[in-house]
């Protein structure tokens, strides 16, 4: 029981030292930490709240004021991060107001 409190508590106070160093680092910023984790570390985070259904693949906690964020192994889908905004020209951009049929 000593060895659960003090992994838990281990975890607890390394998340709190991270969350505070990001906001020393942008204090007027909003900070969000994700982690994508394999199923046994996640189960392990998970079992620290015991308030969170232990079927759950993504969750997120608030450490003052940042949100942290654990995301089971194969969850998490990257596919629309980094994607650049299309860059129109006028034209490009007045074309679907031109093109439209009139409804008279």
């Amino acid at each position: 029981m000593a060895e659960t409190e003090k992994n838990v508590n281990g975890i607890m106070e390394k998340l709190a030292l991270i969350t505070d160093a990001t906001q020393s680092m942008f204090p007027k910023g909003k900070s969000v930490i994700v982690f994508e984790l394999n199923e046994g570390d996640f189960k392990e985070v998970l079992g620290n709240f015991r308030q969170l259904d232990q079927g759950h693949k993504k969750f997120k906690i608030d450490i003052s004021g940042v949100e942290v964020v654990f995301i089971l192994e194969g969850q998490y889908d990257d596919s629309k991060i980094n994607v650049a905004p299309v860059k129109r020209s006028f034209i490009g951009r007045l074309f679907p107001f031109i093109s439209r049929k009139s409804s008279i």
